[in-house]
């Protein structure tokens, strides 16, 4: 009996030890800097331009955050998603964000975005309006999050999980300081109440339909063939 409560106890330890601490207090490092799922995607540069609503496309989907010690971040997504009925019908998404960071008391973490700056863009060749492009504000909430170092690359990797138990995709440490846009609002009117850009109205948005710098959507063959490798991300 005793020996069995001992096996018990020590398959209990030895889990403890290998489930990852995802608590701030235990992170390895600051969460200052670049993160990226795909170093083909990175916040920063070119990736969009708010006043312009327009998007520079990488080679390859991925996810990035960047993240300030003084509490701001900044947020670069594109995927593709499958349509499994219609394999010729993959919709491509990329939107961009940035805004502060709430650390919360029971280690969660929210990302509060300044509303008039994001911009998303959806392209789906099969949809009634193929190319629509405009304004992007999703708070978003992480339950928990940790960095740890890769046993592989040696790197430190971030992990976020969402309030709903989504895991994101582990990002990986690719620049500090981190690579962003201006970490104040740059379109509509800001705190001291100067207008930095002028904020077109989302009245109409189909003024913004078919702008894009985006490179030509995936062709029926093309899809076909890309179809068993695309991988959907989370959305945050």
């Amino acid at each position: 009996m005793m020996i069995a409560i001992l096996s018990l106890t020590l398959s209990f330890l030895a889990l403890a030890r290998a489930a990852p601490d995802f608590s701030s207090a235990n992170n390895l490092t600051s969460i200052a800097g670049t993160w990226s799922s795909n170093a083909a995607v990175s916040t920063g540069g070119d990736f969009c331009t708010p006043a312009e609503m327009k998007f520079d496309y990488p080679n390859n989907t991925g996810i990035s955050y960047s993240f300030t010690d003084d509490g701001f971040f900044e947020e670069a997504q594109y995927r593709y998603t499958a349509n499994a009925s219609n394999p010729s019908c993959i919709q491509a998404t990329i939107f961009w964000q940035h805004g502060t960071i709430g650390f919360n008391d029971n280690g969660s973490l929210t990302l509060y975005p300044f509303g008039s700056d994001g911009r998303i863009q959806v392209q789906d060749p099969c949809a009634a309006v193929t190319n629509v492009i405009t304004y992007y504000d999703q708070q978003t909430l992480y339950s928990d999050w940790g960095i740890t170092v890769d046993a592989q690359t040696a790197n430190y990797v971030l992990r976020l999980n969402r309030f709903d138990g989504a895991k994101m995709p582990p990002m990986y440490l690719i620049a500090r300081p981190p690579n962003m846009l201006p970490t104040q609002i740059l379109t509509g009117v800001n705190a001291s109440g100067q207008t930095v850009a002028r904020k077109r109205s989302t009245s109409d948005v189909s003024q913004f339909w078919q702008r894009s710098a985006a490179p030509e959507r995936i062709s029926a063959r093309e899809g076909m063939m890309l179809g068993a490798g695309l991988v959907g991300v989370a959305e945050a």
